[in-house]
Formats: structure tokens, sequence, C-alpha cells
């Protein structure tokens, strides 16, 4: 096969899932969009006697979010879980958020985010005639791919 003319991922076959102590989390079943970044940040220095300056680069984990239509009261078990979480009542908690890409070849990588700490979480009611959307912002340290 030639370079442009293979099957593009498309959201349709990316399947997101968060996982709490083990045990995959009912209260996530309209994910709409996913996004994640790779916090790399650039370090530049220039020295005296040199001509160009010196670079280096340090990893600083991820950052990511995604946005959800809520559709059962489970979402709120979890934003309870959450806040135990966040005020050190339930301190060994681990949670996970899991991609998995179904790619027209067969191939299915996983990438796990692995003990994801949350940040801000707004909801959002628009009209009477919009779903109820919920954003959840997240970070880690680091991921485990699985590319087998």
């Amino acid at each position: 096969m030639s370079y442009g003319t293979e099957k593009r991922l498309r959201g349709q076959e990316v399947q997101v899932s968060v996982v709490q102590d083990g045990v995959l989390s009912d209260a996530f079943t309209a994910i709409a969009t996913f996004s994640d970044t790779m916090k790399l940040e650039k370090k530049e220095d220039s020295f005296l006697g040199e001509t160009s300056n010196r670079y280096d680069s340090i990893f600083n984990g991820y950052d990511g979010s995604f946005e959800m239509q809520v559709s059962n009261q489970r979402w709120m078990v979890f934003q309870a879980v959450l806040k135990a979480k966040a005020r050190r009542e339930n301190p060994n908690l681990q949670i996970n958020i899991v991609r998995i890409d179904s790619y027209s070849n067969g191939d299915t990588p996983s990438r796990t985010y692995v003990d994801c700490s949350f940040g801000a979480e707004p909801t959002a009611v628009s009209t009477r005639a919009d779903f109820v959307k919920v954003t959840v912002d997240f970070s880690c340290s680091d991921v485990q791919d699985d590319t087998a």
C-alpha cells in the first residue's frame, strides 16, 4: 500500500473508557470529544564563545480533556468519588483513562493515562433542546501504550 491511500482513523473507531480501581466505570456512556497533549518543555541556553544556542527538552506528563453527555445519575456519584480523592478521604484511589484505537488494518493499540488527577469540570445546560454536557479535565505523569 502506498502512502496517502491508507484509511485514516475516525472518531467512530476510537473508544474512551474510565477505570476506577480496576473496574470499568459506567458513568461515561456518551463521550463526544477527546483530546490529549504530551507536555514537552523546550529549554534554551546560550554560552560565551559559542555561535549558536543549546537546546534540551523536559517531559512534563500529559494533559487531556473530554466532553460527554450525561445519561444517568452515576455521573454525580463519580464526581463525589473525585471530590473524596481530592480531599484525601480516599487518597489511594486510582483512576485511569483508556483510549483504544481500531485501525482499518486490524491494529487495536491502547493508551492508558495512568493515575489521573482531575481539574475543573464545568456542566453546560444550554437550551431546553440541547443535551447536558460535562467537560472533564485531567492530567497524569505518564501513559502506558500497548501496541502489540
